[in-house]
């Protein structure tokens, strides 16, 4: 990759109290929530590196500093913008206009900084520089442009050398190309080299075609009347000759009468195109533009950035034309809100910004510790359904579709709503969680996240059991970790043993300080315990058969026992999956969402007093189906900083057991 910027670090400027990028990605795809500061971002490194900023621009109002500063503009803040540029080792003219910004070299690094800081003033008694003892305004401020970290060293040559093009999201972009000062067709005409002699038959020719136009009678009379009329308004001091004709007869400006069709017959222009269309024809003028710049050395490089590219663009565009710009050479910055570019984009490509209580805060995927076929499954993994975890404030990670539907239901009746608050369930499809938890964990996006696998503690056909204990192990963050937590999964006595519970409930425990979540069985078995009921009556409601019916609630019966019977198990199991176990999910969870789940859950773990939260060692009580609930607390804590069962308010009735008030 060539030049590239490869660190943000941004203070005190509108939505950014502290922000550090240290791992910008060479082509980055920036997302998050409106009003968090994408476009502000982009501002940001502006004040850099963008030539046809004005120094106005620059000099920043009260508005520009971040809101969270104690002092504000009146007090002194501060802002600092720093733009790290690197990938041009191989790159003679790049080290040569970056030399004197050049702060390490191994690789090529340049730093380029901003600062926006109060002037000084002479104290003309003591000759000695005092800081201005009174409110400020922005008039006593000054900005610093410079290279390295020399302020002295200038960037004006750097910027016009290495400059940075940005296309705002509320571009007129068929505006632009009608106008031949904006339209970057203009530059790639004007550096043809075009034949004269051909210009000059060109010319004649248009100049003899007009004659033609002309001799119509009623263009003729038309030319006849705008020429009185005009000459009355003028007066004799300012006369003009009004002349009817469609270009310049002009050779050295016959080019500017160019336009480009979209179609063989030369019919229609890109007024006749939609939006869209324009955007892609003038993105696509604006990159050969700069191409040709670069290789008529007209410039070392140029940084592209591009505001919510996915405007008045179809869904198949979107994903068609970035796919390629993304895997292109020129290095591109790109906002969007849109699941469809994301879902193109490379893994390593992603920067995220969330909204703080200390302002906006971002993270890169650019150093994501996997591997390159992770990697790839990654991408494949994100398509548009699942690019949702990259805007999410919180995921919840599970193995399959049942898991979809069931979660978010079990959440709403206990009156936490996912979609309120940003949290999404999304499926691995799988019980590979490794590549996910890299993607959501601190070197990736950084996001607050679970893992919900089951338990699989009883023997599989192949003779394997604990399955899920092992899942959670493999999930833990060194292989000194992982072996001792492997060693004592491996010594856990059968499931039928006395003391099984008391030896496995500690491991439960240790994944899910870890952010694990292991279950007892599987989603429909581990649910028995609290919603048999529920679940007799999503099957009743999707099969007729008595013998199904019969083995699915004896199957129920069956998980509620002290001792579990395997062979009624797998009846109900088989009876649930032959029916589709999403299909049975998808019902189920219209079921769970009917219930009066705060209440059930409160009985069942025993919190009697309306006014107690219901806290993560009453929710351990729940039984099998516990670490749901469990999984579920932890994201309302990370969203809603309050668990999920909170003490109820108002009236909450008298306790059911009066001599457990206040357990």
């Amino acid at each position: 990759m060539g030049l590239h910027i490869s660190r943000i670090e941004i203070q005190n400027f509108r939505n950014f109290r502290h922000l550090v990028i240290d791992d910008f990605p060479a082509h980055a795809v920036i997302v998050g929530e409106n009003g968090v500061g994408k476009s502000n971002l982009l501002e940001a490194v502006r004040l850099v590196l963008d030539p046809s900023l004005p120094d106005s621009r620059r000099q920043l109002r009260a508005e520009d500093i971040w809101e969270g500063h104690p002092a504000g503009l009146t007090g002194g803040a501060e802002v600092t913008v720093v733009v790290d540029l690197q990938g041009f080792d191989d790159d003679v003219d790049a080290k040569s206009v970056l030399s004197a910004a050049t702060i390490d070299y191994s690789p090529y690094t340049a730093r380029l900084t901003y600062r926006f800081v109060r002037r000084t003033e002479i104290d003309g008694t003591a000759k000695e520089i005092v800081p201005v003892d009174r409110p400020l305004t922005a008039q006593d401020y000054d900005f610093t442009v410079f290279g390295g970290h020399n302020e002295s060293t200038g960037v004006r040559t750097i910027r016009r050398e290495i400059a940075l093009r940005v296309l705002p999201a509320l571009r007129d972009a068929e505006g632009d190309l009608q106008q031949w000062r904006r339209n970057p067709l203009r530059d790639l005409l004007e550096r043809l080299p075009l034949d004269t002699d051909n210009l000059e038959d060109t010319a004649s020719a248009v100049a003899t075609a007009v004659d033609q136009l002309t001799k119509d009678a009623n263009v003729a009379k038309l030319e006849r009347h705008l020429t009185d009329r005009l000459a009355k308004m003028f007066g004799p001091r300012l006369a003009i000759e009004p002349t009817l004709g469609f270009a310049s007869t002009r050779p050295d400006e016959l080019i500017r009468s160019i336009r480009l069709f979209v179609d063989a017959a030369r019919r229609r222009g890109i007024s006749d195109t939609s939006l869209g269309s324009a955007n892609v024809i003038y993105l696509g003028l604006l990159l050969e533009a700069l191409s040709q710049q670069r290789l008529g050395e007209q410039f070392v490089a140029t940084l592209v950035a591009v505001e919510e590219p996915e405007a008045h663009l179809h869904v198949s565009l979107q994903r068609q034309l970035f796919g390629y710009l993304l895997r292109s050479g020129t290095a591109l910055t790109l906002t969007t809100h849109s699941p469809h570019i994301a879902a193109v984009a490379p893994i390593r490509s992603f920067v995220v910004l969330r909204n703080t209580d200390e302002g906006t805060v971002g993270v890169s995927t650019a150093g994501l510790p996997v591997t390159e076929d992770e990697a790839a499954d990654l991408e494949r993994y994100i398509d548009v359904s699942r690019a949702e975890v990259l805007f999410a404030s919180a995921v919840i990670l599970v193995e399959g579709l049942a898991e979809l539907y069931v979660l978010p239901a079990l959440a709403a009746a206990a009156e936490f709503d996912l979609n309120a608050y940003g949290a999404v369930v999304a499926s691995a499809h799988g019980t590979d969680f490794k590549p996910y938890r890299a993607l959501l964990g601190p070197r990736g996006l950084d996001t607050p996240h679970v893992i919900i696998t089951d338990g699989d503690a009883a023997p599989d056909a192949r003779g394997v059991r604990e399955a899920g204990l092992k899942r959670g192990a493999k999930l833990s963050p060194t292989a000194a970790s992982r072996r001792p937590l492997r060693t004592l999964i491996d010594q856990l006595p059968d499931v039928d043993a006395g003391d099984y519970t008391e030896q496995r409930d500690p491991l439960v425990g240790r994944l899910r300080a870890r952010g694990v979540f292991v279950g007892a069985q599987t989603l429909e078995t581990d649910l028995c315990t609290l919603f048999g009921q529920q679940i007799v009556d999503a099957f009743k409601e999707l099969s007729s058969s008595p013998t199904a019916i019969k083995e699915v609630r004896a199957g129920v019966a069956n998980e509620q026992a002290a001792f579990v019977d395997a062979d009624a198990r797998k009846k109900m199991l088989t009876r649930i999956s032959a029916l589709g176990k999403g299909r049975f999910a998808q019902r189920l969870a219209a079921h769970l969402g009917a219930t009066n789940l705060p209440s059930v859950i409160r009985r069942a773990a025993g919190v009697s007093d309306p006014a107690a939260d219901v806290d993560e060692a009453a929710l351990a009580r729940l039984g099998t189906a516990s670490y749901l609930f469990l999984a579920l607390n932890k994201i309302s804590h990370k969203v809603r900083s309050q668990p999920l069962f909170p003490a109820q308010t108002g009236d909450g009735g008298e306790p059911e057991d009066p001599d457990a008030a206040g357990q």
